[in-house]
């Protein structure tokens, strides 16, 4: 798990804005529900404590590795 800080947060939401920082030290955003945010911290897998995330957004929280980094990585490997 990668680490998350809480960037915004209302206390009249049930959603939150965190920031997670990929490998090269870039800031990424995303809104979750507090609750979900929780569970993930507290063990629950990523796929099920955000199931309403992209699986990128999901890859970044767990590796910090992005969309693009893996297409670098691994892109040519396709077909």
């Amino acid at each position: 798990m990668r680490n998350i800080i809480i960037h915004q947060f209302n206390p009249d939401s049930d959603w939150v804005t965190i920031q997670v920082i990929d490998m090269f030290q870039d800031a990424h955003y995303m809104e979750v529900k507090t609750v979900d945010l929780a569970a993930y911290q507290d063990g629950e897998l990523v796929q099920s404590a955000f199931p309403y995330l992209t699986p990128g957004q999901r890859e970044l929280l767990v590796t910090g590795i992005t969309d693009e980094m893996w297409d670098d990585m691994f892109g040519d490997l396709e077909d």
